[in-house]
């Protein structure tokens, strides 16, 4: 591959549709991929051939959304990798635009502004409203409140970085953002860039989602990050969370 190659790797579950639209996304970049990899996380196997430039790799059993990310990031072999939800999507500039930007100013990390779309009852029903902005600097304090805007659909990050952050924590069942967010920001001389125009479509449906309130993937993960975090925390930042959490979500840590 060449030295500026990028792998999209999409885990996924149990959703095919949802996985057909991410991979047309996908397809439609106006940078293609040098590779795709589709991390298989479900205990039937998935009904997609590997073809072209899209290759499925089965887990041996379920393990959650961060091992098969983590278990696709040693496989993939792209200087770059271009992490996808299998709910989500992205607009067609949004790989040429993240390696632009990386390579422009030689950066280990590129985060992109990204859109809420949100589903209704009805088919084709759709509001598309906008979401977050990444932060001009990556702060770790940023990170132990809220989320400031990293997700698994807007990550794009030299494979050697993902490795030195140790990748996602697969002891979290949630919240693997935000913390994968924090580490990165505390390693040392990492080089940080952002795409502030929304090319990533961040679909909330009313299919189960790691994020869905009230969920128990939710509500471990969110006990667990806190677990994970809070020696991290001055106690100002313990209660803004905390807050956060009943306020959002309707738990108590």
């Amino acid at each position: 591959m060449k030295d500026s190659a990028i792998s999209v790797l999409i885990p996924t579950r149990h959703r095919p549709v949802l996985l057909q639209r991410a991979l047309a996304s996908v397809a439609a970049q106006t940078r293609r991929p040098d590779e795709v990899l589709v991390i298989d996380d479900g205990d039937e196997p998935l009904e997609l051939l590997s073809r072209g430039e899209v290759s499925v790799v089965r887990q041996e059993a379920p393990h959650g959304a961060p091992r098969a990310r983590n278990r696709g990031a040693s496989l993939v072999r792209g200087r770059f990798i271009a992490f996808l939800d299998d709910d989500d999507t992205w607009h067609p500039d949004y790989l040429a635009e993240a390696e632009r930007i990386a390579l422009t100013g030689d950066l280990d990390l590129v985060l992109t502004a990204f859109l809420k779309v949100k589903e209704g009852a009805s088919v084709g029903e759709q509001e598309i409203v906008p979401e977050k902005v990444p932060p001009e600097f990556l702060r770790p304090e940023d990170f132990l409140v809220r989320n400031p805007g990293i997700r698994g659909s807007n990550l794009f990050i030299s494979r050697s970085t993902f490795m030195r952050a140790g990748g996602f924590d697969q002891t979290l069942p949630s919240f693997h953002d935000m913390d994968l967010g924090y580490r990165l920001a505390c390693l040392p001389g990492l080089r940080y860039g952002r795409n502030v125009q929304p090319r990533v479509h961040f679909h909330v449906h009313t299919g189960l989602r790691l994020s869905t309130a009230g969920s128990p993937t939710n509500i471990e993960g969110l006990r667990a990050f806190l677990a994970k975090h809070s020696k991290n925390m001055h106690p100002e930042q313990v209660a803004a969370f905390k807050a956060r959490a009943r306020q959002l979500f309707g738990v108590e840590p």
